[in-house]
């Protein structure tokens, strides 16, 4: 008697399975925002709101006593959400109060003292804020670079989570660089999909590492170009170019400029401290601020490795949180980096091994291909 499967067969599922898995890794891969920190301020809108006075009840001719209007609270505007705007938000503005009752002096006929008290104006009072100011944030610190770390390979281990869905990949950040030049990637790899490289080429001068071109290959490649001559950053799909700020860095590049910083002088770096970058993307350059937290401890294939944690919140609704843990052992490079953004996708690439590279062999032109 012969047997007839009903249904699939393991292979077909299997298949299935990871052809399923490719699509929604192709499509977070190719996402303007896996590796993208757009720190701009969010435009908020307020619907408008009206007061009014409200009239003092009738008083019985029996009493004389006068009752002065009242006047309400006006209520806070309600918040509504909006899609993420490119305007900057202006500071919120605490409403004062500029009205100051005189309070009536009942004099009593026949009063035995005829003394006359001395009448002190009283200064107006503002209004309470009605949300708790925010914390004073000390200036960002001035970024001091020391040695830069040796011609070295990262590779990591990337756990990454998108629509409730995770799935793992590989990453490898490569840096080369010889006395005058420089080259550093940060690849992602995925199978059945293929890689995504964040690339950045420069100069090395005194302060460090001076970017000339980041590009951002995925089915096509976009860049980035620093034009120092004119103090310009210009960007190939045609958005707006901005102004070159002393120390401005690339999303590749910034990875290093901090470690270079970090072997300079460690102790100078407390947590608390911040520094500010000018780092670009191939979308804009706004300047990021990185906030040390404190030392924190991390697993390196299944070994404790200390590092000093930085962090670059979101200051907008919309934006990503960057999280970068630096170790002294492996020349301040980042051995685990988290990208989180806000619907609590995130990436979170931890490495798994380090081999030293031969230094970068001179370029005809730092520049590179457009």
């Amino acid at each position: 008697m012969s047997t007839h499967r009903i249904g699939p067969s393991f292979a077909t599922l299997g298949l299935t399975i990871a052809l399923v898995l490719g699509v929604h890794f192709a499509l977070l891969l190719g996402g303007p925002d896996v590796l993208l920190v757009s720190l701009r301020p969010q435009a908020i809108s307020t619907s408008t709101f009206q007061t009014r006075g409200i009239a003092p009840p009738p008083v019985s001719d029996a009493h004389s006593t006068r009752v002065a209007p009242v006047k309400l609270a006006a209520s806070p505007p309600r918040m509504r959400p909006e899609t993420p705007a490119s305007a900057p938000v202006l500071p919120a503005e605490m409403a004062q109060s500029t009205d100051t009752a005189a309070p009536d002096v009942a004099e009593s006929e026949g009063a035995a003292h005829s003394e006359r008290v001395p009448q002190v104006a009283a200064s107006p009072m503002p209004a309470p804020p009605s949300e708790p100011l925010p914390p004073v944030t000390p200036a960002p610190m001035t970024l001091v670079v020391g040695a830069l770390p040796p011609s070295t390979l990262i590779g990591y281990k990337l756990t990454g989570q998108e629509r409730g869905l995770t799935y793992y990949a590989s990453g490898e950040l490569r840096w080369q660089h010889n006395p005058t030049q420089y080259e550093a990637s940060l690849t992602i790899k995925a199978f059945l999909v293929g890689s995504r490289v964040f690339s950045s080429v420069g100069s090395v001068g005194p302060q460090g590492l001076m970017p000339l071109r980041h590009g951002d290959k995925w089915r096509g490649e976009k860049a980035t170009h620093f034009d120092a001559e004119n103090q310009r950053i210009n960007f190939s799909n045609n958005k707006p170019s901005a102004d070159l700020q002393p120390g401005a860095q690339d999303q590749v590049s910034l990875y290093v400029q901090l470690a270079a910083a970090m072997a300079g002088d460690p102790e100078r770096y407390k947590p608390g401290s911040s520094v500010s970058i000018q780092t670009a993307t191939i979308n804009d350059a706004v300047p990021w601020t990185l906030t040390l937290q404190a030392e924190e401890t991390v697993q390196v294939n299944g070994k404790p490795v200390l590092t000093t944690k930085w962090v670059c919140l979101p200051r907008g609704k919309y934006d990503t949180q960057v999280e970068l843990w630096l170790s002294r052992a492996h020349a301040w490079l980042p051995v685990r980096i988290r990208i989180t953004q806000v619907t609590g996708s995130f990436i979170d690439m931890n490495m798994d091994g380090i081999q030293p590279l031969a230094p970068l062999a001179p370029l005809v032109s730092a520049a590179g291909a457009n």
